[in-house]
């Protein structure tokens, strides 16, 4: 493993595809166990790492992807965050349905989360 920064609670390192990865130490399968401690932690360590990547890579862009699920295509199952700089023109792909929904259904779903924070 080829680390790039390590604290108590989390670990950078390398991904096998060739960028950052954070990970918590403590097993933690996936975003709906994580508690706001390691969170926080989690996303400041994005913050500094991202910053790197950038000055480094001189990449144009940056994707964070966290997935959860076996839907959402998640397979290994400890929380972790990829860091992937992006480049235009690269390709990489994400894609999901972009059409606009109806502003009523909006409308409902943002009433309805709100009440269920």
């Amino acid at each position: 493993m080829h680390v790039i920064n390590e604290t108590d609670d989390l670990i950078v390192f390398v991904s096998l595809e060739g960028h950052p990865l954070i990970a918590p130490k403590e097993h933690i399968t996936d975003l709906f166990h994580l508690d706001g401690k390691i969170a926080s932690k989690i996303m400041l360590e994005a913050v500094r790492v991202s910053k790197a990547v950038m000055a480094l890579t001189k990449c144009e862009g940056l994707n964070l992807v966290q997935s959860n699920g076996f839907a959402a295509g998640q397979d290994v199952f400890h929380f972790h965050l990829h860091i992937k700089p992006r480049w235009v023109g690269d390709t990489v792909v994400f894609s999901w349905d972009t059409n606009p929904v109806e502003d009523e259904k909006r409308r409902i779903l943002a009433r309805d989360l709100s009440k269920n924070l």
